[in-house]
């Protein structure tokens, strides 16, 4: 298998910069508005070659209700203008019923279908809910041991799937000591045996129960999830999930011949049909007026995490403005600059590093999708402040 076509150094900083000791020596560790890194995603469906699909079932988006706006690209036009200056490939706005805002900047049309990064978490996190709701995982508080026979009768196995979920395993990261051979920067590169990577992760000693997000405990809990299942995501995901909203043919990227897909980034699929999620989360599991995913399940995956208020299951809230949000209770490594508070509260959100953004609030009836190169200059808060300041703004005329 042919590793990723991104450079080892790019590699770890798009897909691990926000673990503890990741990437600050690629990028000056001041706050990252002050920041002008930035690489292009646009090309994973020509660089990656190990691709599986997920089959899609492609059919037009929930029939159009209320009043579309009649000049968007006007109405948006600052919105529009940050999306530009980011090097976006694409912005969408879904607004009360209807996609009030579907913009794509050259050369990139609706079928680019980039690297997005850590949103596929976003993903593996509804896809994990689903498996609950069917019953394949009793709760999420099933020890993982339930699933993975090598830790059946290990300290390891308790950990639970809410844990996993929650990022709050307890489970030491992979160290990134060593350089182009370390083992973190391997493990991404696709060049160790993925499952025998994870099942040799170790506890952290004596550590007190903390938020850490991790890459390997999202893989972990995409092993403990195919485990649960009984079938290989890719299929559980299109059959469940991917034909059921109308999405088209989207792609996971294997770590292995015989597949296991990175779980953590890596799900290649077009802007309308990440804005088909972000309408899944945003309605609580219904689509189009048929419930795709149980409402109380969603609801919980949706709802603030024990140790982190502003992170769910593999989800990221926006309920507490903090000017740079870490990604661990350290305050270690890399952070998202933020220059304001979001102007809704309840905003629930997929990250993926550099401003691969999925964002929806259910009090604003509102889906923003941006997806473009990776930016270390990213400022979280000012696109959906634009955006949400614009509907603000005609809903007062």
């Amino acid at each position: 298998m042919k590793p990723f076509f991104l450079s080892t150094a790019i590699l770890a900083l798009t897909l691990a910069a926000c673990e503890t000791g990741t990437a600050v020596d690629e990028v000056d560790a001041k706050p990252q508005a002050e920041a002008q890194v930035a690489f292009t995603n646009a090309t994973a469906m020509q660089g990656y070659d190990n691709l599986g699909l997920v089959k899609g079932a492609p059919k037009p988006l929930p029939e159009a209700r209320g009043t579309l706006i009649a000049n968007p690209q006007a109405v948006f036009a600052d919105a529009i203008g940050y999306a530009a200056d980011t090097n976006s490939y694409s912005l969408l706005v879904w607004w009360k019923g209807n996609l009030v805002l579907e913009t794509y900047f050259d050369p990139y049309d609706q079928n680019v279908r980039p690297e997005p990064a850590s949103m596929h978490k976003s993903l593996l996190g509804l896809v994990t809910a689903k498996a609950i709701a069917d019953g394949f995982i009793e709760s999420p508080d099933t020890p993982i041991g339930t699933f993975i026979d090598a830790w059946k009768d290990d300290p390891r196995g308790e950990i639970t799937v809410r844990q996993l979920l929650t990022m709050s395993s307890g489970l030491a990261p992979l160290s990134y000591e060593g350089g182009e051979e370390a083992p973190a920067r391997k493990f991404m590169a696709g060049t160790l045996n993925a499952r025998a990577t994870l099942l040799n992760m170790q506890l952290e000693e004596g550590a007190e129960p903390h938020f850490h997000y991790i890459n390997t405990v999202s893989q972990l809990l995409m092993l403990t999830l195919e485990e649960a299942i009984g079938q290989p995501y890719a299929e559980y995901l299109s059959e469940q999930i991917w034909q059921p909203i109308g999405a088209e043919d989207a792609y996971v990227y294997y770590f292995e011949e015989d597949g296991f897909p990175r779980g953590y980034a890596s799900f290649l699929a077009t802007a309308k049909d990440w804005l088909r999620l972000g309408l899944l989360v945003k309605d609580n599991g219904a689509f189009g007026g048929e419930q795709i995913i149980d409402a109380s399940v969603v609801k919980a995956l949706k709802a603030p995490s024990e140790l982190n208020p502003d992170y769910g299951w593999q989800i990221w809230r926006g309920e507490t403005y903090e000017e740079n949000r870490f990604y661990n209770d350290e305050k270690a490594g890399f952070s998202v600059y933020a220059s304001a508070p979001y102007l809704a509260d309840d905003l629930v959100y997929f990250d993926g590093f550099g401003g691969q953004r999925v964002i929806t609030s259910e009090t604003e009836d509102l889906v923003i999708v941006r997806l473009g190169d990776t930016r270390t200059d990213w400022d979280d808060a000012k696109l959906p402040n634009l955006v949400i300041g614009a509907l603000h703004t005609l809903d007062a005329e």
